[in-house]
């Protein structure tokens, strides 16, 4: 390792210091942690799980604080469940690919829009139940009409 020395503002260092990161106990650990998260972010990611996994970690906050809403709230959110599963995988699959002929963007579009189609037929299925399952219980039903009426138009008529 090559020791380094630098100036930070009072705030950034008061953050490093206080904020929790995994592996990281002393100040110094957390800015190798930081400038490794850093470049991470900064170089992408061209392997798919390695960009999952950086996508994943992005939310693992807000996910965490979810869980603990929904212990002490005794209730579970389907619908945010499933935007933690399908959005860091469409990103990671933006992040990783790797684009250079027409067959390969063809590729990606086809996956991208599977996969967007897998999240669209989840939260539509949440719209059956007059309550989804979800904090707000109506969330799906007040923004699922006009989703509905392009289905409708867009499907072939049943006899």
């Amino acid at each position: 390792m090559v020791p380094i020395s630098g100036r930070l503002p009072d705030d950034l260092y008061e953050w490093l210091a206080t904020t929790r990161m995994e592996e990281a106990a002393t100040v110094s650990d957390k800015v190798r942690v930081a400038v490794a998260h850093l470049r991470r972010t900064y170089e992408g990611d061209s392997e798919y799980l390695s960009a999952l996994n950086l996508y994943r970690d992005l939310g693992r906050s807000t996910r965490e604080a979810i869980a603990s809403l929904e212990v002490a709230e005794q209730k579970h959110s389907e619908v945010l469940a499933v935007f933690f599963e399908h959005l860091p995988a469409l990103i990671a699959t933006l992040n990783s690919a790797q684009v250079e002929t027409v067959e390969q963007a063809e590729q990606l579009e086809a996956h991208l829009v599977r996969r967007a189609m897998q999240l669209a037929e989840t939260l539509m299925r949440q719209s059956v139940t007059v309550q989804a399952a979800a904090f707000d219980g109506g969330v799906i039903r007040k923004n699922v009409s006009q989703v509905r009426e392009l289905a409708e138009l867009t499907s072939p008529s049943r006899p």
